[in-house]
């Protein structure tokens, strides 16, 4: 699969190129705010005042950025025994919280600026040089961050992205306020700068959400379990996966587990070797630290069938439910059948509902139900 949180990453790669675009966008940044902070105060444009700060906040972004990393490549320890990778996160966090201040500081400005009375500005020549140099720096900026996103899947490196992007629209629009003042005395400047302000505090809005939700332990992306479960499922005797769990520690370590399926007949030996075999692979090419857990699978005839009224039973009595992990036994006179039931997450349906359903429709065998949530 050729998206790249299939693949193996680079820990020493992924820090290595954060840390070069950080200190890229630390040093393209203080340039730019020291440019336009000039232009700006010279002009009186509370636009262009507001973008120039706009980039000092995202030169702090890099050098929060840079740190960020520096922090997350320390090896684990006692304390920390998967590493210091989470710091990506808190970096990203801390990103959007600064962009969220300056946002709402300037908005207040801008406001403050529609009321006011307009003089007139001088602008010259150099005006234009700085804003349009700006517009192709910021230009650079995000393809500089987007391939390094692309090839790290690192979460900073996309707001910095996104946000150079921005920064891209926001200082056309302190450009085109200019103009406007110019050439037809018409006074857009605070609401132009109004414009830039709220675009920055709805881009850190965004990320700000993006940042949290890994460190609230969000869902793993669905190529990467894809990738996971068609790499398990392709070894000679596995019958099925499920309950696959993915825990991320940074775009450069991630921890699974998953359930295998295999005959119920394979010795313990060849499990446990099998189980080996596919945790080295998984970590070789995938990049990912997997536990597997095997699960014996019946596949005599009359489990087979038993299977097959399972599935069509709750698929047409619950809706959205599935079912693995199916195994019987006979205990005494009495069959008894296990099964995981896959249930929706907003569905309201327990064990104890689907096992009264089979009881009451087989009551010549005793289910053992479990409930996992998708």
């Amino acid at each position: 699969m050729e998206n790249a949180e299939s693949k193996k990453p680079e820990k020493d790669g992924v820090y290595a190129r954060g840390i070069r675009a950080g200190i890229f966008g630390l040093a393209s940044n203080a340039i730019l705010f020291a440019a336009k902070l000039t232009v700006g105060v010279l002009i009186r444009s509370i636009a262009v005042i507001a973008d120039a700060f706009n980039n000092l906040s995202d030169g702090a972004s890099s050098a929060v950025t840079i740190a960020g990393y520096k922090l997350s490549a320390r090896p684990a320890d006692r304390e920390h025994p998967y590493g210091h990778a989470r710091f990506e996160y808190v970096a990203a966090l801390a990103l959007t919280i600064v962009m969220f201040m300056i946002g709402a500081i300037f908005l207040k400005e801008s406001v403050v600026s529609v009321f006011a009375e307009p003089t007139a500005p001088e602008i010259g020549a150099y005006v234009y040089v700085v804003l349009g140099v700006s517009i192709l720096v910021k230009g650079v900026q995000a393809l500089v961050y987007g391939a390094s996103y692309r090839k790290t899947r690192s979460l900073p490196m996309k707001a910095a992205a996104t946000d150079s992007l921005g920064d891209v629209a926001a200082t056309s629009g302190a450009l085109l306020s200019t103009i406007l003042w110019q050439v037809t005395g018409t006074n857009l400047d605070g609401w132009f700068g109004a414009a830039i302000s709220l675009f920055i505090l709805f881009t850190a809005v965004h990320l700000m959400k993006e940042g949290v939700s890994p460190l609230l332990g969000a869902a793993p992306s669905e190529e990467l379990v894809g990738a996971l479960k068609g790499r398990v499922a392709s070894y000679e005797g596995v019958l099925g996966v499920h309950d696959v769990v993915i825990h991320s520690y940074g775009a450069a370590r991630v921890y699974a587990v998953l359930h295998v399926e295999i005959g119920a007949d394979t010795s313990l030996t060849a499990a446990h070797d099998l189980a080996d075999r596919i945790e080295r692979d998984v970590s070789r090419d995938l990049g990912v630290q997997l536990v597997v857990h095997i699960d014996p699978r019946t596949v005599e005839k009359d489990a087979t069938e038993r299977a097959a009224w399972l599935r069509a039973f709750l698929s047409a009595r619950f809706e959205g439910v599935s079912l693995h992990d199916i195994r019987q036994s006979k205990e005494g006179d009495r069959l008894r059948v296990y099964f995981d039931a896959e249930v929706p997450y907003e569905s309201d349906l327990t064990a104890e509902k689907i096992t009264a359903a089979l009881s009451a429709a087989d009551p010549a065998c005793e289910y053992v139900v479990n409930v996992d949530r998708k």
